[in-house]
């Protein structure tokens, strides 16, 4: 998903629901804006069911695809 396909979902809602990402184990967390960064990742780099289909990017030299990506992390407790 891009961030014009994101604000096309979102355009669906109230404008003031409430937005959260999943909790920790259980459960649901806020999102903060101070919260929401952009990285670089390597594409399609997990390998086991228990992994994101994406991964951190470690080395600059990695061989993978890598691309920019906003990410929108849970509200620390």
């Amino acid at each position: 998903m891009n961030i014009s396909e994101l604000i096309q979902v979102l355009k669906e809602y109230p404008s003031d629901m409430r937005v959260v990402v999943n909790g920790y184990e259980c459960g649901y967390d806020d999102l903060s804006p101070d919260r929401v960064s952009v990285t670089k990742i390597s594409l399609n780099a997990g390998k086991h069911s228990y992994e994101g289909k994406h991964g951190e990017l470690y080395d600059e030299s990695d061989e993978s695809e890598v691309a920019d990506a906003v990410v929108l992390a849970r509200a620390s407790s």
